[in-house]
């Protein structure tokens, strides 16, 4: 391994950059990134659908969007944009830990990565499942009975101030997967001078808190808009095949969560360039990583 190339430049870039390096990478890495990223959604998948697709289970007419049918529609809609948006961090992990290794390994084993992830399991739970909200979130739809009425309090108050929350702690905290799977710090420690995550946490985003915020606010309007994009394909992929040109039950229940995971899995690599740049910016890790492959270089020809 040449710490001093990699095969993702290492340099400073821009958001605009970065988004379009994040296709390039997608291309690249299409097949692998593909499979480390479903392999955490489709259990996503099946327990979101566990959890509320029960809303949209309704007789539907052969107009759309009657009285009845939209108040189920938009309580659907809501609760899985949420979860979606919630969970998608957790969806990454795999995709973030191969990323980590692909900038120096020309093909990462999925063994590697699996392994990697498997070692940091503890602190993926402590970090993503509780401290990021997931569990809490859908520990939120066992209050809500499938049998009463809509209840506003639990999915309207409840979930969505808890989104709210999740949203600002991820607007300037965006990089918790990284430390937690690449820089690999311990959540606690017994020495006073020993960097954990909540201090790598503290040390990384601390000093970009605005930047980082207003770079999270425009991912967040670019991905709503891919997730319509996306969305309007499948739909018009369905109505050109299928003859089906309106969004009905099985469009709603499972094309549109798959939408939005698309749109999750592109945001991921977003996500991952952007700390990388991140660390170029305030920590000069490109200077870093020449210096430490020379001195490897320098201790080989000692040996």
């Amino acid at each position: 391994m040449q710490l001093d190339s990699t095969r993702i430049s290492i340099r400073e870039r821009n958001l605009l950059d970065t988004f379009d390096l994040a296709l390039h990478v997608l291309r690249e890495y299409f097949k692998p990134l593909l499979i480390t990223f479903f392999v955490a959604v489709i259990p996503l998948m099946v327990i979101n659908d566990l959890l509320i697709g029960w809303i949209l289970d309704v007789e539907y007419r052969d107009t759309f969007f009657y009285l009845e049918e939209a108040g189920s529609i938009w309580r659907f809609w809501w609760d899985m944009t949420c979860l979606v948006f919630i969970e998608a961090p957790l969806a990454s992990i795999f995709m973030t830990s191969f990323l980590g290794q692909a900038v120096f390994v020309a093909q990462p084993s999925y063994r590697d990565v699996f392994r990697d992830v498997g070692r940091m399991w503890g602190r993926v739970v402590w970090c993503q499942l509780l401290v990021r909200g997931i569990l809490p979130a859908c520990l939120v739809f066992l209050l809500v009975d499938r049998y009463d009425e809509f209840n506003p309090t639990v999915e309207i108050l409840l979930l969505g101030s808890l989104t709210l929350v999740i949203a600002f702690v991820r607007s300037i905290r965006p990089f918790n997967n990284e430390i937690v799977l690449l820089e690999r710090n311990p959540l606690t420690s017994r020495n006073p001078s020993a960097i954990t995550i909540g201090k790598r946490s503290k040390d990384l985003h601390g000093p970009s808190g605005g930047d980082l915020f207003a770079r999270w606010l425009a991912t967040a309007i670019l991905g709503m808009l891919l997730t319509v994009c996306v969305f309007g394909t499948f739909l018009f992929c369905s109505g050109v095949f299928l003859n089906d040109w309106q969004p009905g039950p099985t469009m709603l229940r499972y094309v549109y969560p798959l939408a939005m995971w698309v749109v999750a899995g592109y945001l991921a690599v977003v996500r991952f360039l952007s700390y990388l740049d991140l660390r170029i910016r305030h920590e000069g890790w490109e200077v870093e990583l020449r210096l430490r492959a020379e001195a490897a270089r320098q201790a080989a020809k000692l040996i």
